[in-house]
């Protein structure tokens, strides 16, 4: 792709790289959404199930929800349920398509730059079979790493063809991949620093044309190489560095000005990140996390990343967030990040690679490593999606260099690396097994986990809808006693007390909920139909209405706000939220019965007729639908077609006592015209 070398080369390593992956994931296929943002994304979300819209596309570009901007990350998604519904299945092995795609770029670009084929396939092994990428590729809500990476090495492609021949066409592509990966997660705002990084080493674009590290004008060295006298000669030598030295500062100030276009898009795309994540409430507080417990947090993630990238064990959805880090952890993490880095620069000049790896390890960290304080997670795995690339690298190379010399190096270093391989995917496939639904994921993580108030709480949530209440208790209580102040904790009691109907129970649950977050919008939406439940319509509406202004448009609350208004009279408006409601969710035959009673009382018979005769069609065996759709023919003297809708409302239910009543009122008007006719 971005190479001449022979096809042939390229094609096996590419097949077994792509059966191996497709071998450890492909379980995928029979995993469920899980209950941890996969609704925010996907199965909640009212705008996103209707698929690839006009009023989709338009929301993915204007919303903030998931406290990201991200728009093709949510038209991914539309267009995944246009094609394949709601079914988890397809949406996994669209994960799995962009992992594959991206093991296979990043193989073609490593290859193109470097020109090492092996190296650069077992780089893209460890890519494609490390447990620490599971969590990307099984979760379908980390559709934004699997996509973003993707650009991230188009752009890297791009660039590799841009080195080899500058020139604005060629510089374009790098821009737009660069900003369509920004689009799909801004995690990506590293990139012009790592494109740096490749200048360095492979491309060597810092010492264009150059064998040595200093390489002058020839005329100048031969000039040097002819004066034998001493003090002329040093001269010569000086002359030479000080022609290097202006050299060198050239090309990299040509190099940098030449990222400035990709440094305004990041910085564009920083300061819209951290906008959306500050309105939407994500950035933690100061008080709550400050400064020195984040960066010791950090050091410690460094350094425990790289822990797990060589034992990957003990893996979690989520890791709780530790204020009090033991103080022998920072110092043994630190140590290990400044010994680590000493040595690279020591032998930088010798093995580009090795500065290469380390510092794209480090920088494209950066953004996500906890300085600035996004959630209550301490680290997660998706980080390492990008980050550990520039380590794979790193040692992939250095295995080659250390083995150099070793007679049986081949045979020795390809058994080696092949056993690494099965060893990883081994455990990837265990490690993916664990995403197989909500309950899986969830007690894997309180295995090998401590105080995960998070995983606690959403073992809750898979337990509460299959039903099993008193097995779900337990684990919010624990929740709520590791981290009082967890709004989704307090949440999910009152849905639990809610369901037992204890509805006063729930309320107070709904309502603390509300004081740890007053933007909780189901909180929020449960206490305003509690409320209505009540017949307190105006404390209702002002729920519902908090509910309405955080997330993406729910026909649920719509639905709820118009119930609520039309109990306080207020007609037209209930009349509007329900059109918005179905505009939403047209299949919705409640909202539709409850429209056409509106519609009735305000005499719109007709309007009403139509909301009526969808929801008998939508739900033939309606009978409250077929009743008050023979009330609404018979008003307009369709005596027939309402004796009609009257029986079958009576077939359905046999004491439907008021259908009964219209109906004896319908023959009698059928006697009285038969009558009057005569």
């Amino acid at each position: 792709m971005f190479t001449s070398s022979p096809l042939r080369r390229k094609l096996p390593v590419l097949l077994l790289l792509t059966v191996a992956t497709a071998a450890v994931y492909g379980q995928a296929w029979n995993f469920s959404f899980i209950h941890y943002d996969d609704p925010l994304y996907v199965t909640d979300n009212a705008i996103v199930q209707k698929g690839l819209t006009r009023e989709g596309l338009r929301w993915a570009f204007t919303t903030n929800d998931a406290n990201i901007w991200h728009p093709l990350t949510w038209l991914s998604h539309m267009l995944d349920v246009s094609l394949f519904g709601l079914a988890p299945g397809p949406h996994h092995l669209v994960n799995l398509l962009f992992h594959l795609l991206n093991t296979t770029l990043l193989f073609l670009v490593l290859k193109a730059a470097t020109g090492a084929c092996w190296r650069s396939a077992f780089v893209a092994a460890l890519f494609a079979l490390h447990p620490l990428h599971v969590e990307s590729v099984a979760w379908i809500a980390e559709r934004k790493d699997v996509l973003s990476t993707f650009f991230w090495l188009l752009a890297m492609g791009a660039y590799v063809l841009h080195a080899r021949k500058p020139g604005i066409p060629r510089y374009l592509p790098v821009l737009l991949f660069f900003s369509l990966g920004l689009m799909a997660k801004p995690m990506l705002v590293s990139l012009p620093l790592v494109l740096f990084l490749m200048d360095y080493w492979p491309l060597g674009r810092l010492a264009p044309h150059q064998p040595k590290p200093v390489d002058p004008p020839q005329a100048a060295v031969r000039d040097a190489m002819r004066d034998r006298k001493k003090s002329k000669k040093k001269k010569a030598v000086e002359t030479l560095q000080e022609t290097a030295g202006a050299t060198r500062q050239k090309t990299v100030s040509l190099l940098l000005l030449e990222k400035i276009p990709l440094v305004v898009v990041a910085g564009i795309f920083c300061i819209l990140a951290f906008y959306t994540q500050h309105k939407g409430g994500a950035l933690s507080s100061l008080e709550a996390y400050p400064p020195g417990v984040r960066i010791a947090n950090a050091i410690v993630s460094y350094a425990l990343y790289l822990f797990k990238s060589v034992w990957p064990a003990d893996l979690a959805v989520f890791y709780p967030y530790v204020k009090e880090i033991p103080g022998w952890q920072v110092l043994a993490s630190a140590a290990l990040l400044l010994s680590t880095s000493i040595a690279v620069v020591r032998f930088a000049r010798r093995f580009p690679y090795l500065a290469f790896g380390w510092l794209w390890y480090l920088v494209t960290l950066l953004p996500v490593i906890g300085i600035v304080k996004v959630g209550d997670f301490s680290m997660a795995d998706r980080y390492t999606y990008i980050s550990l690339i520039g380590p794979f690298v790193a040692v992939s190379w250095g295995v080659h260099d250390l083995t150099a010399l070793w007679s049986p190096r081949k045979e020795a270093v390809a058994a080696a690396g092949l056993l690494v391989t099965i060893a990883l995917a081994a455990a990837t496939f265990i490690q993916a097994g664990t995403w197989r639904n909500s309950a899986t994921l969830f007690r894997h993580a309180l295995a090998v986990t401590e105080n995960n108030f998070m995983a606690h709480t959403n073992l809750a949530v898979a337990l509460i809808d299959e039903g099993r209440l008193d097995e779900a208790l337990p684990h919010l209580e624990k929740a709520t006693k590791i981290r009082p102040d967890f709004p989704n904790a307090q949440y999910n009691l009152g849905v639990i007390r809610l369901r037992q109907g204890r509805d006063d129970e729930a309320m107070g649950h709904f309502k603390a909920a509300l004081r740890i977050d007053p933007g909780f919008a189901r909180a929020s939406h449960y206490a305003g139909l509690l409320h209505l439940r009540r017949g307190e319509p105006a404390e209702a509406i002002r729920y519902i209405q908090q509910a309405l202004t955080g997330g993406a448009p729910d026909p649920q609350e719509f639905t709820a706000l118009a119930d609520a208004l039309a109990l306080s009279s207020r007609y037209e408006e209930a009349l509007s939220y329900y059109g918005r409601s179905l505009a939403l969710k047209p299949d919705a035959v409640e909202v539709r019965y409850n429209a056409a009673s509106i519609l009735i009382g305000m005499g719109r018979v007709d309007e009403a007729i139509g909301h009526l005769r969808e929801a008998v069609r939508l739900k033939p065996d309606y009978a409250r639908a077929h009743n008050n759709l023979g009330s609404a023919l018979l008003l307009q003297g369709r005596v027939d077609e309402a004796v009609h809708h009257f029986r079958e409302a009576i077939r359905i239910d046999p004491g439907y006592r008021m259908a009964r009543e219209n109906l004896r009122d319908a023959l009698a008007q059928k006697t009285e015209g038969r009558k009057s006719g005569r």
